[in-house]
């Protein structure tokens, strides 16, 4: 289903005799009472522009962001469930996420990254939450009820710094084929002068780029592999479901690919509840 974008300058409050738009303020708005937060961005073009809230409680939290003629949402209550969901915010008809969509989250997230390390709850959780989503796959149903029960993650805190077999499948390989199963160094280390992101041992050196299932690849580091969300970030969440979600989209899967659904969809509960190791 398509969706239809909202005009460039967002409603963020109307008169009530006009109904016109107030134009969003180009760069970072922010409204930030620690549990509670409400703001705005647009950047320096105004190509994008974002307003968004989070609210964290006690029993869960609630985020929502509109961008790009579409709003997210992700919301538990300590009912058991994590709801998430995405929609066209001018009529609520489904949608998917795009790559431009994700380009956009990524953006975002940086801008709230740059917020620093001491982020009250509620920012914290927002920019955990768009970071997230920037990985989300667009063969993907945006709409799930997440359980979040009992060991509903699988922290790994203790292997930061350290070598852990990661794996995932897909047609052609199960998990733990010698094809889809190698060890990542799990850190906060980028991988430095890069492109690819990730360095894979391959002929007795390590080398930049992205293998296809070889069964002669063993390692690889870069990229904080294993930190749940896009690349490096604020949040130092790893646990064994965003290793393995960084082992398919890093071994011959794109972000968007249908074949890493499964290990992202097994992500979602990690990233909202399993805690910082660092």
């Amino acid at each position: 289903m398509g969706r239809v974008c909202l005009p460039l300058l967002l409603a963020v409050g109307c008169d009530d005799d006009t109904q016109t738009p107030t134009p969003i303020e180009r760069g970072l708005t922010l409204d930030d009472r620690g549990d509670t937060l409400e703001g705005t961005y647009a950047d320096a073009d105004a190509a994008r522009t974002f307003v968004f809230r989070s609210e964290v409680t006690p029993e869960g939290f609630d985020v929502q962001v509109q961008f790009n003629g579409m709003t997210i949402v992700a919301h538990t209550d300590g009912s058991g469930v994590l709801t998430h969901d995405g929609y066209a915010t001018d009529n609520g008809e489904p949608t998917q996420m795009t790559e431009d969509d994700r380009d956009a989250l990524t953006a975002l997230t940086a801008v709230l990254d740059a917020q620093g390390a001491d982020a009250g709850p509620a920012l914290a959780r927002l920019r955990s939450f768009t970071n997230t989503w920037s990985e989300f796959p667009g063969t993907k149903d945006l709409r799930a009820d997440v359980p979040t029960g009992f060991r509903a993650y699988s922290s790994i805190c203790g292997s930061v710094d350290t070598f852990v077999e990661v794996t995932h499948d897909d047609w052609s390989y199960d998990r733990f084929d010698d094809r889809s199963t190698y060890f990542a160094y799990m850190s906060m280390n980028a991988a430095g002068p890069c492109s690819d992101g990730t360095w894979f041992w391959n002929a007795n050196q390590w080398q930049c780029y992205e293998p296809d299932h070889p069964s002669n690849v063993e390692y690889a580091y870069g990229n904080c592999f294993g930190r749940c969300g896009a690349g490096c970030g604020s949040a130092t969440q790893f646990t064994w479901d965003c290793a393995d979600h960084d082992s398919c989209v890093r071994f011959g899967h794109s972000t968007a690919s249908f074949w890493c659904n499964d290990e992202f969809s097994s992500t979602i509960d990690d990233w909202a509840l399993a805690p910082n190791c660092l």
